[in-house]
């Protein structure tokens, strides 16, 4: 577990850390932490409130530090108060899991980021999402930090966000697995609301998990390697199928550190290399990866 237990590059709070501290490690108090200091456009756009022009790039910050230089800047009050909405940083799922998985980690309480597809945003659809997983006893968990009481409310969830069940959330190797094994339609995975689905889509969703389970916590929109060759409605070749076959296979549900190590180090396709493509404003633009 030691692995988990300390920040990657892009946890790390930095200067924030002893702010960050200040935030239980429960997992109920951090998700009324992180839910009250960010907020996803596109919860935003459903509760009628609009994302002030300051913050148009928010959602391009990766480092947990640089995101809670945006959230003390708007409002220098400690990080365990909730945030106005036009205050908060705005951000999709990834920013979530991170600032989650970055106060687990100031704790010492093993955790990381999960990407894959979840059930509970659009019935019928498998929405691209990534969540914090955490080390609770024996066993992992995942909390879905973007799922406050209101989210819950709307989208008509049941289940605790705190404990986000293994049905309810697919990691990627998994929805791969269930998808090449005909259980799991790939056309309904993706981004419905972008018209963004398919077996493509998986891939660089494979991609970006193994990436995360090394603590190399990206954004949704990058790829490399292999990755940039598959844009939307593309064909999977039958090499690079079967090399996420072998991937996938070992790495879905819950692998430890030494097991996802070994297949990062065994497969340099999957190594994210310095400069990635990103899709942030549709067209790619070549990006440095750094923990700035």
């Amino acid at each position: 577990m030691d692995f988990y237990q300390t920040q990657s590059a892009w946890s790390d709070p930095g200067r924030w850390t002893a702010a960050l501290g200040e935030i239980p490690p429960d997992p109920a108090a951090i998700l009324r932490a992180v839910s009250g200091l960010l907020l996803h456009p596109f919860f935003a756009a459903m509760r009628g409130i609009a994302i002030p022009p300051a913050a148009d790039a928010d959602r391009g910050v990766r480092a947990v530090r640089a995101m809670l230089d945006v959230v003390r800047a708007r409002d220098s009050r400690p990080l365990t108060a909730a945030r106005a909405d036009e205050d908060r940083f705005f951000c999709v799922c990834a920013g979530y899991a991170r600032l989650a998985a970055a106060v687990f980690r100031a704790h010492g309480v093993p955790a990381r980021c999960r990407v894959g597809f979840a059930a509970y945003f659009n019935p019928g659809k498998l929405e691209d999402h990534w969540v914090c997983e955490y080390r609770d006893g024996d066993r992992w968990r995942l909390l879905d930090a973007q799922l406050d009481e209101r989210a819950l409310r709307d989208l008509g969830i049941t289940f605790a966000p705190t404990d986000v069940p293994r049905e309810a959330f697919l990691d990627a190797s998994t929805a791969w697995r269930r998808a090449r094994a005909g259980e799991l339609d790939p056309a309904t995975m993706g981004l419905s609301v972008l018209g963004l689905a398919g077996t493509w889509f998986v891939v660089g969703d494979v991609m970006l998990d193994v990436a995360a389970l090394n603590k190399i916590e990206l954004l949704p929109w990058e790829k490399w390697s292999v990755g940039r060759t598959l844009g939307p409605g593309a064909d999977v070749p039958p090499d690079v199928a079967a090399r996420l076959d072998r991937v996938a296979a070992d790495l879905a549900g819950t692998p430890d550190a030494e097991r996802a190590q070994r297949v990062y180090r065994e497969n340099p396709w999957l190594a994210v290399t310095p400069t990635v493509a990103s899709f942030l404003g549709g067209a790619p633009v070549e990006v440095a990866i750094d923990a700035g």
